[in-house]
């Protein structure tokens, strides 16, 4: 992992510092407040984690509005407790803000791990099965009371700031390569079937796998909750190299019913969370453009059809 950027990402970013975290945990949750606090190496965008004591992290948002989060993380992180066969957080405490720090936060159980990297997968036969079988068990899941996730819905609303900003990476990729796709993405049929539950940012920075490359934990579900499920095709460029990537698409038709209509709608998921994460993250996170950069490099060599 890369460290916390020193250079603020968003406008309307806040500081946290060790000791608003520290204070937060002493006033709120004393019977943590002598346990070690460390700032953990993250890719985050929105939040800054620490890893309290061996066994929990503290999540602190640190752009306004995403303290709304939160409880809706919280909800679902409840409701998806012991539903799946891969761990996930458990929600330990929800904090509120102070006079030095204004958002709601949490703290959630560590899971143990480290993030894939495709060209260094141990197993990435393995890693895909994992995959489909943690999607199969999400899409059995009953959806009645739950939101719509927030990748969700059609490509189309993107449609104008993805082809913009496909211009702005002009001589760095394959751009009609790169427009190719997302047009096909555009024109491919859309979702008829009922919404399913959706992680819905399966990118390498929110799974973990174990020494022998297995996934061993899946984080960050404040993005999750019902919808068309082509969105959690985000993970065949993002996490796996090329020849796994082929074997991730059969298991998905095999297990899933995944048609090429939806593999198409996927692959425009693909181009448009690194298309648009590139160069909104180029000076301040280098862990979110080496990994927008890795899915444009396996997406320019992908022909439509």
């Amino acid at each position: 992992m890369v460290s916390q950027p020193a250079r603020k990402m968003h406008p309307h970013q806040i500081d946290v510092t060790d000791e608003d975290a520290r204070r937060l945990i002493a006033t709120q949750f004393p019977q943590w407040a002598g346990e070690r606090l460390e700032r953990v190496p993250s890719y985050g965008t929105t939040n800054a984690m620490f890893r309290l004591g061996a066994d929990k992290v503290v999540r602190l948002p640190f752009i306004p509005g995403d303290g709304v989060g939160v409880p809706v993380e919280a909800a679902i992180l409840e409701r998806l407790d012991g539903a799946l066969t891969v761990p996930i957080p458990r929600v330990l405490a929800t904090g509120r803000g102070d006079d030095g720090y204004p958002f709601p936060w949490s703290v959630l159980s560590w899971v143990p791990g480290e993030m894939p990297v495709p060209e260094r997968l141990a197993d990435p036969v393995g890693l895909a099965r994992d995959l489909v079988d943690l999607l199969a068990r999400l899409r059995a899941l009953p959806t009645g009371g739950v939101r719509r996730a927030q990748r969700s819905g059609p490509l189309a609303p993107l449609a104008g700031e993805v082809h913009e900003t496909i211009g702005e990476l002009e001589g760095e990729f394959d751009t009609d390569a790169i427009r190719r796709l997302w047009d096909d993405a555009l024109a491919a049929p859309e979702w008829q079937g009922d919404p399913v539950w959706l992680h819905a940012d399966l990118l390498p920075s929110n799974l973990l796998v174990d020494a022998r490359g297995r996934l061993a934990g899946v984080l960050d579900w404040a993005a999750a909750g019902v919808g068309d499920p082509s969105c959690e095709l985000l993970a065949a460029w993002n996490v796996f190299p090329a020849g796994a990537r082929g074997l991730f698409r059969e298991l998905l038709v095999e297990r899933l019913g995944v048609d090429d209509a939806m593999w198409r709608r996927g692959r425009g998921w693909a181009v448009s969370q690194a298309v648009l994460a590139l160069p909104y993250y180029r000076d301040t996170n280098p862990g979110m453009v080496e990994m927008a950069t890795r899915a444009l490099r396996a997406l320019e060599q992908e022909s439509v059809g």
